[in-house]
């Protein structure tokens, strides 16, 4: 998939639940545990953070979200549309499926 149709479209796959933008803590044994302290950032009603659009400067340890880096993370819930769609991708490339044709349906399942 072409990079530039990729980020034009990462970000409406997010379904804003705001689950990535409540604390965590990670247990002795690695479980990672939600819990219901949100980023002062977020409205827990709407979902929406205040600072969008500047909140990688603001410096409360906002993450970029990026398909490399839900790869990695395993901080966000099962349920992430991002995570379900790197799963996707990932199951796809492993059966053989072209990779510009991965995205596109995964695309449509936005909100």
């Amino acid at each position: 998939m072409k990079e530039n149709h990729l980020e034009a479209n990462w970000e409406k796959l997010c379904h804003q639940c705001g689950q990535c933008c409540f604390e965590k803590w990670v247990d002795e044994d690695g479980t990672i545990h939600p819990t219901r302290i949100a980023c002062r950032f977020l409205d827990i009603h709407s979902r929406q953070c205040r600072v969008y659009h500047k909140r990688f400067e603001v410096g409360e340890g906002c993450i970029k979200l990026t398909p490399e880096v839900v790869e990695t993370v395993q901080w966000l819930p099962e349920d992430c549309a991002y995570v379900r769609w790197v799963r996707g991708r990932r199951e796809k490339s492993a059966r053989g499926a072209r990779p510009e044709a991965i995205g596109k349906k995964a695309i449509t399942m936005g909100r």
